[in-house]
């Protein structure tokens, strides 16, 4: 979101009559879903870097590697 939307988000949220409970759940919720972002986002990451260093494989490579060695080969 742009600076400008979450001003106008911020607004609109002081507008509203939410208790001390309302905006605490409220925060809880975009505490919990900022952090299922950061782990998701993270284990990504993991995973390009694996992906960088050692290549990304898929099925036809797997099938390629076992049908040389079954053949005696070397890829």
């Amino acid at each position: 979101m742009t600076t400008m939307a979450l001003n106008n988000l911020w607004r609109y949220l002081q507008g509203l009559s939410l208790s001390a409970s309302n905006q605490r759940w409220l925060g809880e919720r975009l505490i919990e879903a900022s952090a299922k972002h950061g782990a998701a986002t993270e284990e990504y990451m993991k995973l390009e870097m694996l992906n960088s260093l050692f290549g990304a494989w898929n099925d036809s490579d797997g099938e390629n590697i076992e049908l040389a060695t079954k053949e005696g080969r070397r890829v």
